[in-house]
């Protein structure tokens, strides 16, 4: 049951068409009408009925670019009634804030948005944008306490259990975006939402998980990221089946969650690294998987000498593995090549090489040589 009524639904339909027609002159009238009509004078009747319009719009097409609209209007600098520059959803009174969010969150457990995949990520980007202004901004009940958004938190833990795949990854694609939300008294909830994440049988979910973790993970202080060490083993165990199914796009996306993993805390791969520093090898090696995903495996590992040279100094394959791949890499570009002499006798690489496997390994290489 719609909150506004249906006169005012009508009026945001007309509205929204406008913004999407192909004809400019209609656009640029919508958009004025947008700013000067909604946003500045009922800037609560606009966000509640974009986020109402996310379940009652006639279309996936229409619930999505509800969405959007919401995510950037919600952001959009205005003026709270003391004259304070704020995002405007945070310029609303906290009765309208709370009626939102709630029917957010709703929106995003609806059947209708849980099985359109494109539609279920804009709604999950659309919650993820009010929970960063609760965590980057001070806001605040009516007895003077922070107002975290407690309900939202539980709805993602209770999300990330769902039986259905889409919606366990929606919540580790929230976790991701502001890990911030996650609150120290949370920590036995999160470590077994993490563990199951890691496990969970879709590939989706698995990768969102990884993701979520990485940000996580540096939004916490450094004794407080020990607490999830034990963690490794089922992070690192994601990664074979991906290299197993050649599933390189996959196999790329973890690769990075990894990479910011060994920046943060190098010491937490120490007692698997040696099977990592193989696993990765492996990865370089492979030349039926796409260039990104070897030169991931390889910037993972340099990243490791970056970080704790002397755990890879220790290892005893890193060292000699490293150059050999380094060299192996930088000979991807043959004497017979076309463009093998200006690669040779160039100083500088420009943007449409920086990606290329020769340019990778002796970069590398020279990073290897300064370690």
């Amino acid at each position: 049951m719609s909150v506004l009524p249906a006169e005012t639904h009508s009026a945001l339909g007309q509205l929204l068409q406008g913004l999407q027609a192909a004809d400019n002159n209609v656009r640029s009238q919508a958009e004025e009408r947008l700013s000067t009509e909604w946003a500045q004078a009922k800037p609560d009747v606009l966000l509640m009925g974009l986020v109402e319009q996310i379940q009652m719009a006639d279309s996936p097409t229409a619930q999505s670019f509800a969405a959007v609209l919401f995510r950037r209007m919600s952001s959009r600098t205005s003026k709270d009634p003391s004259g304070q520059s704020r995002e405007l959803f945070l310029t609303l009174q906290k009765p309208q804030r709370d009626a939102i969010r709630t029917l957010l969150l709703q929106g995003m457990a609806a059947p209708s948005v849980v099985a359109q995949p494109s539609l279920r990520n804009k709604v999950g980007d659309a919650v993820a944008e009010i929970a960063r202004q609760y965590t980057d901004e001070d806001v605040f009940n009516d007895d003077g306490s922070r107002d975290t958004w407690s309900d939202l938190l539980g709805a993602l833990f209770q999300a990330s259990q769902s039986p259905d795949a889409g919606q366990r990854e929606t919540a580790f694609r929230i976790f991701a975006t502001t890990p911030g939300i996650i609150e120290k008294q949370h920590e036995e909830v999160v470590l077994s939402s993490f563990t199951k994440g890691f496990k969970d049988d879709d590939v989706a979910v698995r990768l969102a998980a990884m993701d979520a973790f990485a940000s996580f993970f540096h939004s916490i202080n450094k004794k407080s990221q020990v607490k999830y060490y034990p963690l490794i083993s089922d992070i690192l165990n994601i990664l074979p089946p991906l290299k197993d199914m050649s599933n390189s796009d996959d196999l790329t996306k973890a690769l990075v969650a990894m990479i910011d993993l060994a920046e943060a805390a190098p010491k937490m791969f120490k007692p698997l690294f040696n099977e990592l520093v193989k696993f990765s090898i492996t990865v370089i090696q492979d030349k039926d998987l796409d260039d990104k995903a070897r030169q991931n495996a390889l910037e993972l590992m340099a990243t490791f000498a970056d970080y704790s040279p002397q755990m890879c100094r220790k290892d005893p394959n890193y060292t000699a593995d490293m150059v050999t791949q380094c060299l192996s890499l930088m000979t991807d570009v043959g004497a017979d090549d076309d463009d093998a002499e200006d690669w040779c006798t160039t100083e500088d690489l420009d943007l449409d090489e920086a990606d290329m496997n020769h340019v990778a390994g002796e970069q590398t290489m020279d990073r290897l040589a300064n370690k």
